[in-house]
């Protein structure tokens, strides 16, 4: 998980941990366990979607390799090919072999 969201769930934890521990203090300011029990359950979803998110990152990681590996081949081969007509002919005549090149 990002550490945005660590240091989230790590604080919550100590808070909801604290109020839980003196609850009875804190009843009277508006505080219950219901609250305290949303606040855990919104921490299980945070920390289920930031493993979701890590995974979906390492996938796309992956995906944008294969892709930058792809893209090397293409422009290797792009610059193999145009290198045939620059080395043939004139530079007037690159364009006829969709060369656009101006040097």
């Amino acid at each position: 998980m990002s550490k945005t969201i660590d240091l989230q769930v790590e604080k919550s934890r100590s808070l909801i941990g604290g109020y839980r521990a003196h609850i009875d203090e804190l009843r009277d300011k508006g505080v219950n366990t219901q609250q305290l029990d949303k606040m855990e359950a919104d921490l299980g979803r945070l920390i289920a979607a930031g493993e979701q998110c890590d995974q979906m990152r390492a996938q796309l990681s992956e995906q944008v390799r294969q892709m930058n590996e792809i893209l090397q081949t293409v422009k290797d081969d792009f610059l193999e090919q145009k290198k045939i007509v620059k080395t043939a002919y004139e530079q007037p005549q690159w364009q006829r072999y969709g060369v656009l090149d101006k040097r």
